[in-house]
C-alpha cells in the first residue's frame, strides 16, 4: 500500500517472522509483529545512497530477559539483539520483495544460509535517553545505504526504540555481508545472537 509521503508499506507475514526469529531461543523472540517501509519511486542501481532506502517498524517485548536475572532496564546487550531481530528482518523482507539491488540475485533460503555466520557488524553505536521499558516498545530501523562492494555487501543503518512512556535509545550500525567461504573484512564482529 503506498501513503501520501510515498512510502509502499509492507506488513510482515507471520510465517516469515518465524522462519527469521527461528535461530533465537523461543524467550529471546523479541520481534512480534513488523512492517517494512520502501521509497515509492523503484530503484535499478546496484548500489543505492540514499537516506530511508528501506525501513523496518516492529512492536517488540522482552518477557523474559536472556540473563538468568531481570536487569530492569533496556541496555546495550537488549539493544543489539532487538537490533538484530529487526535487520534480519529487514534484510529478509527486501530479499522476498526483490527492493534492494544489492541483493537482485539472492533468494529466501540463501539468505537464511548466510544470516548468522556472513552478517557482521562493522562499527556499532548506541545512546540511551530516558529508560526504556522493556515489556512493550516500538524499534525502527532504517537502511541508509546499501553499496555492493564486489567482496561483500556494506549496509549502513541508523535505529530507534521508543516505549509509550517517553522512553528512548538511538543507534547507528553498519554491516557487513560477506560470503564465509571467504575471509571477513578486518575488524568486522558476529551480530549476538
Amino acid at each position: 500500500m503506498t501513503s501520501a509521503d510515498g512510502l509502499t508499506s509492507v506488513e510482515v507475514a507471520p510465517d516469515l517472522l518465524a522462519k527469521i526469529l527461528s535461530p533465537y531461543q523461543l524467550h529471546c523472540r523479541y520481534l512480534k509483529r513488523a512492517s517494512v517501509e520502501y521509497p515509492s519511486e523503484a530503484r535499478t542501481v546496484r548500489s543505492v545512497s540514499a537516506k530511508g532506502v528501506a525501513a523496518i517498524r516492529g512492536e517488540l517485548s522482552i518477557g523474559e530477559s536472556c540473563y538468568r536475572k531481570q536487569s530492569g532496564s533496556f541496555n546495550s546487550v537488549e539493544f543489539n539483539l532487538c537490533y538484530n531481530q529487526l535487520i534480519y528482518q529487514l534484510l529478509a523482507q527486501c530479499i522476498v520483495d526483490a527492493r534492494l539491488p544489492v541483493f537482485s540475485a539472492w533468494t529466501l533460503p540463501e539468505y537464511q544460509r548466510r544470516q548468522l555466520p556472513d552478517v557482521l557488524i562493522h562499527d556499532f553505536a548506541c545512546t540511551f535517553g530516558a529508560r526504556l521499558n522493556p515489556e512493550r516498545f516500538e524499534g525502527v530501523v532504517t537502511i541508509t545505504q546499501a553499496l555492493d562492494k564486489r567482496r561483500f555487501v556494506y549496509i549502513k543503518t541508523s535505529s530507534t526504540f521508543r516505549d509509550p512512556f517517553g522512553g528512548s535509545a538511538d543507534g547507528e550500525v553498519s554491516l557487513v555481508i560477506v560470503d564465509s567461504t571467504r575471509s571477513a573484512p578486518r575488524g568486522a564482529t558476529h551480530p549476538m545472537k
